[in-house]
């Protein structure tokens, strides 16, 4: 081959790589922690994803799946190695903490700009609060949750119990009934030691009035005291500090193994779909019980999932946010309505879906007394507050200490973590927020 004709190919295949690459695909990496088969996954894979597709052929979006329990660690290791991915599902108590951290990208001119001032505005107050700092936009939060009681109505008639328990007392009661006449347990939970351990454990805290930053106070101990002696009782099984997450609690209710359980309204759009509901039959919820006859509601946690921007790189950016305004636009009411088992975060959403989906009711009545967590136990340090507690809700639940020497010690190692001034100021401002909830749940 001569030297001009070889100069020519080596050109020509130049010239093709540089077209080539012109043309290649913008890829995304979008990362979560919603199992694929699960709903919310879907919705990402199914209608999203091909919906930003539709107007941009040559971006790809590679969905990646990591489990709840590794999830944190790894955003934070990706964060310190620069191998972030582009686009993050995650639990919105973790925001603050990677906002800190620099893991989000400002979208605060995205939002006012393709969404407006008056859809953030719409947003409960609580998720602006979570989502946002110095009043830059970081995230959006997609959904929220609470917790309630769902019970098999047939096991308790069975037991002869007449109606779903509201009080501690009545629990307590029923839990005792279905143990003796059913040899069922009365009441699944997940105690895991991890967040979910945590924001299940929290209804109990705060209604007594109980604070994550005064865990070492008669009001926390007695409350640890009632949970840790459904399983001394034989009415909650010891399996529950081992469950690997809340879905697992519901098999054990489908199974028919327990009459009631402890979880969330996101159950409707994972485990118990329509055609598992019309098969058990008998499934019901009631609102999540208080210490005492005559409060009005239990003083919970909101839940939910957030979606942020992570990637520094315009270009993906761009396509990044083009996705979550189509999840935030055109896509939403489909979301809420079909694709997912949660409470919209925007007031003028919740009511709509609170007409269509009556299993929502009392999910939706208690979202009024539900509270963000991360300012309930110091803001960006919550995660580490919250997993004292979950620590220390399996050294009782084990018997490995008292519930008193368990939340003294972790009352201890809470306030470690903070210097003495951040302390007083964290307990303070949650104590604040907890009694004002506090008074609107007793109607005061």
């Amino acid at each position: 081959m001569s030297k001009k004709l070889l100069i020519g190919l080596l050109v020509l295949v130049l010239s093709l790589a540089v077209s080539l690459g012109a043309f290649a695909a913008t890829t995304l990496t979008f990362q979560s922690y919603s199992n694929p088969t699960e709903q919310v996954a879907q919705f990402i894979q199914k209608v999203l994803i091909p919906e930003l597709q539709k107007a941009h052929p040559d971006v790809e979006v590679n969905y990646v799946y990591i489990p709840f329990a590794e999830y944190m660690s790894t955003i934070l290791q990706q964060a310190i190695s620069n191998t972030l991915p582009d686009l993050v599902y995650l639990d919105n108590p973790w925001v603050p903490q990677l906002i800190e951290a620099g893991v989000f990208q400002k979208i605060t001119d995205n939002v006012m700009q393709d969404l407006g001032e008056d859809f953030w505005m719409d947003f409960f107050p609580g998720h602006r609060l979570l989502t946002s700092k110095d009043n830059d936009v970081y995230a959006l939060q997609v959904h929220t949750n609470n917790l309630a009681i769902f019970y098999r109505e047939n096991f308790l008639k069975e037991a002869g119990i007449g109606a779903a328990p509201k009080t501690w007392a009545e629990l307590q009661d029923a839990c005792k009934k279905i143990k003796e006449n059913l040899n069922l347990y009365g009441l699944m939970l997940y105690a895991g030691a991890d967040e979910a351990g945590t924001w299940q454990f929290e209804p109990f805290l705060w209604s007594n009035g109980g604070s994550l930053m005064e865990l070492d106070q008669p009001e926390a101990i007695e409350a640890l005291e009632f949970v840790t002696g459904l399983v001394q009782e034989g009415y909650t099984p010891r399996d529950v500090i081992g469950l690997k997450d809340q879905g697992d609690v519901t098999i054990w209710f489908m199974n028919g193994q327990a009459a009631m359980m402890i979880n969330g309204n996101w159950e409707f759009g994972w485990h118990l779909l329509p055609d598992v509901l019309e098969k058990l039959g008998d499934v019901k919820v009631t609102s999540f019980p208080v210490p005492e006859a005559g409060m009005k509601s239990a003083v919970l946690p909101f839940g939910g999932e957030c979606v942020g921007i992570t990637t520094s790189d315009s270009e993906k950016a761009k396509y990044a946010w083009e996705l979550i305004r189509i999840w935030f636009g055109e896509k939403l009411d489909e979301y809420y309505e079909k694709w997912t088992g949660h409470i919209p975060t925007l007031a003028s959403y919740a009511a709509k879906i609170a007409s269509k989906r009556p299993e929502f009711e009392v999910f939706i009545q208690q979202a009024a007394y539900a509270v963000p967590r991360p300012p309930m136990g110091g803001m960006d340090k919550y995660p580490d507050v919250s997993n004292e507690l979950a620590l220390a809700l399996q050294r009782s639940l084990t018997g490995a200490q008292t519930p008193e020497a368990a939340f003294k010690e972790a009352a201890q190692n809470i306030k470690s973590i903070f210097t003495p001034e951040e302390y007083e100021a964290s307990k303070a401002r949650a104590r604040e927020i907890l009694e004002e909830v506090l008074a609107r749940a007793k109607g005061q």
